[in-house]
C-alpha cells in the first residue's frame, strides 16, 4: 500500500488478529501526549488535544479481520480567515477489513491488466497484512487526516472584498519592469 500515511510513525496500535472471539473483542485506543504531539506534527496542525477510538474487532470470512467503531479527536487548526487558533472536535465512524498476504480475499492484479476497476458506490478492498499483527495506528491516523476540515475557520469568518479593478495609473510595477530598472543603461555606463 502506497498511501501518505501507511508510513505514520506517529501513533501506532499493534493487535492481533490470532483467536479472535466470535463476538469479537473491544479494543479503546487513547493516544498520550507524545502521540498526539508526533500526529500533530505529521498532520502540519497547531494541536490534537485529545484522540480516542472506540473499536470492536471480528472474525471475518474465516481467515478476515473486521474493525468497525468510532474515534473522536479535539484538534485545534489556524483559520484560513483570521491565522487564529481555532479547536475542533471530530468524531468519524471507522470501519476496515483486513486479511492476511496470499488470501483469497484480498484483490489480486489480472496479469497483463494495466486499468483498474473501482465501484465508487461498492465496498472498499480488504486491507492486506503480513505477520502475526494487525497495526491500526496508520489507518486510524488516516481517517483523521481525511476527517480534517481542509479550509478550517469561524463560522461567522466572512473575507474582506477584494478590489481588483485597479486604477492603471496606481498599479504597481510589474516584476518586469522593476527588474529593468535595475539594468544599467548604454549612458549610464560612461560615467
Amino acid at each position: 500500500m502506497t498511501r501518505e500515511f501507511m508510513g505514520s510513525k506517529a501513533i501506532r496500535y499493534p493487535i492481533s488478529p490470532l483467536k479472535l472471539p466470535r463476538d469479537g473483542m473491544l479494543v479503546r485506543f487513547e493516544a498520550d501526549e507524545t502521540e498526539r504531539g508526533a500526529l500533530a506534527g505529521e498532520l502540519d496542525i497547531s494541536a490534537v488535544e485529545t484522540f480516542v477510538g472506540d473499536l470492536r474487532v471480528l472474525p471475518w470470512r474465516a481467515e478476515g479481520v473486521r474493525v468497525t467503531g468510532r474515534f473522536a479527536a479535539t484538534v485545534v487548526q489556524l483559520s484560513v480567515v483570521s491565522l487564529e487558533p481555532l479547536r475542533q472536535t471530530i468524531t468519524e465512524p471507522f470501519e476496515m477489513i483486513f486479511v492476511p498476504e496470499g488470501s483469497k480475499l484480498a484483490r489480486t492484479d489480472q496479469p497483463g491488466e494495466q486499468e483498474l476497476y473501482i465501484d465508487p458506490e461498492g465496498e472498499d478492498p480488504p486491507e492486506v497484512y503480513a505477520g502475526h499483527t494487525i497495526d491500526l495506528g496508520p489507518y486510524l491516523v488516516e481517517a483523521m487526516a481525511l476527517a480534517l476540515d481542509p479550509y478550517p475557520r469561524e463560522a461567522d469568518a466572512v473575507f474582506d472584498r477584494v478590489d481588483t479593478d485597479l486604477d492603471p495609473d496606481a498599479r504597481p510595477p510589474s516584476a518586469f519592469e522593476a527588474l529593468v530598472s535595475l539594468v544599467p543603461r548604454d549612458d549610464e555606463d560612461k560615467n
